[in-house]
């Protein structure tokens, strides 16, 4: 061993992450701190890094460990398959047969020929998903014999266009097929959500190339992660798994169940099936009364914001239900994902801030990591880290009208106002922790926006279904509502 790494491993033991180790074939010095090219980077991740637990879903843990909960949880359960079981006597009882009406859901998911036609999208996210891995494994190699910075500029530009043509060819068939809003919905997030882990995986193991390290390291990476990241480029597999695992944030290792509990998947299987039906029922309910034919009046469009107003907030806690406990908790339970921590609890916050923080902790985790932080390191400034969360709000919010912007077939930027712009207002003002009437206040501007949501866009949905003009991509972003309703 050279002197020169002698001593830099004394500086590292000493808690000194930022120093160099040479190797010890006298090659350029690589390290904690220093990458491949001798240049000095700042660590700015080991207080931000997220570390997987085995660990149950909240909602979980209180049904387990608190009778007195788990008895509201059934009570409510019960309510929900009672009203399922009567919307299906009543379907019956008109139809002469047993009869469960689920033509919102069919209608919402098109006919198999359309179904046929987004699976194929699917199989085509997927493919381009499988080649990132390969695609990443060229870049270290092309690293090793060619210039650094056209190597890294051209994956970088290959990178977006792969990106860029998952969105386009997404919005292609959307638009093209037509697909349904439910087809719709499950393309776009499907596209986003490939999109969101594979920059994971890429920041992630890009990482490890421009700053390699190993596990004997008393900082840096080795310490971070606490042994669930390895200093070599994730397998094939292990990305694989990870493409398919509930969670946006790649990791080499993630702590497992010892077995798949199948009484457990049955349950979240149910409890899924549900879930899908009583969201159903509620959006048949709504939208078979919306005034859509004849002279539509002022007091029928006020009736009828009374009755999102009703069931926003049911609509807004099922779907949550559904997603962030029903479907990610039978996937974690299928692949024997253990940290089962999708959300927290945000029913006690009080203030924006908390409740952006807690609603979604998958999609939160990856914003945090890769947007948030970036932001933080890129401006280093004292004055914007107090308004850093300002951008990533933004972006968020662009993320949430892309998602909406396609099914629909429309732009309106309602949910833009309301979250990037209410919403951030809201997101910089303190109030207690303990307060009552801030929670409550809480509750009520959620239902209130949910509602308002809810409304606008089913407005203007129905308006462009009474003014029927040939859809293009400039008439998407020409409102309708006062033109064709009034």
């Amino acid at each position: 061993m050279s002197g020169s790494d002698e001593l830099a491993r004394k500086r590292l033991a000493n808690g000194n992450a930022c120093q160099t180790r040479v190797r010890s074939d006298g090659d350029t010095p690589v390290g904690n701190g220093i990458n491949n090219t001798g240049q000095r980077h700042e660590i700015t991740r080991n207080n931000h890094v997220k570390v997987f637990k085995a660990r149950e879903a909240l909602t979980t843990k209180l049904v387990e460990g608190d009778h007195h909960f788990q008895a509201i949880y059934d009570a409510v359960m019960v309510q929900v398959i009672l009203f399922i079981t009567y919307q299906f006597i009543r379907y019956s009882y008109d139809k002469g047969y047993p009869y469960f009406d689920l033509s919102m859901l069919f209608v919402g998911l098109g006919s198999l020929h359309t179904i046929a036609i987004l699976l194929c999208v699917e199989a085509c996210l997927l493919s381009c998903a499988f080649l990132v891995h390969p695609g990443f494994q060229l870049w270290k190699s092309l690293r090793g014999t060619l210039p650094h910075q056209l190597v890294d500029m051209s994956f970088a530009l290959l990178y977006a266009g792969y990106v860029a043509g998952t969105l386009a060819m997404v919005t292609w068939a959307v638009f093209r097929v037509p697909f349904p809003a439910y087809s719709s919905i499950v393309a776009t997030i499907e596209q986003l959500r490939l999109s969101m882990k594979s920059y994971s995986f890429v920041r992630e193991n890009a990482y490890k190339v421009l700053y390699p390290w190993h596990k004997e390291d008393s900082s840096g990476p080795a310490v971070w992660y606490k042994g669930q990241m390895d200093p070599k480029v994730g397998s094939f597999p292990q990305y694989l798994y990870f493409l398919f695992a509930p969670t946006l944030l790649y990791r080499d290792h993630y702590p497992r169940t010892e077995r798949v509990r199948k009484r457990r998947l049955l349950s979240h299987l149910a409890k899924t099936a549900i879930a899908v039906a009583f969201i159903t029922i509620l959006n048949k309910e709504l939208f078979d009364n919306y005034p859509v034919s004849g002279e539509v009046t002022r007091m029928e469009l006020t009736l009828t914001f009374l009755s999102c107003l009703l069931y926003g907030l049911v609509m807004q806690f099922f779907c949550g239900y559904f997603f962030l406990h029903c479907w990610s908790n039978l996937f974690g339970e299928l692949l024997r994902f253990a940290d089962r921590e999708f959300y927290s609890d945000w029913w006690t916050c009080t203030s924006f801030s908390t409740f952006y923080r807690k609603w979604n902790l998958l999609v939160h985790d990856w914003i945090k990591a890769y947007i948030y932080q970036d932001f933080k390191d890129f401006f280093k400034s004292k004055t914007y880290n107090k308004i850093a969360s300002l951008p990533t709000i933004i972006i968020s919010a662009l993320f949430h009208e892309y998602v909406l912007w396609a099914p629909l077939r429309f732009f309106l930027p309602v949910l833009l106002i309301q979250y990037g712009a209410f919403g951030a207002l809201l997101f910089f003002f303190r109030v207690p922790q303990s307060s009552k009437f801030w929670n409550y206040f809480l509750h009520t501007s959620i239902n209130c926006g949910v509602a308002i949501m809810i409304f606008c866009y089913a407005t203007e949905f129905y308006a462009r279904q009474r003014c029927h003009k040939e859809l293009n991509f400039v008439n998407t972003f020409t409102p309708r509502t006062f033109e064709c309703l009034w």
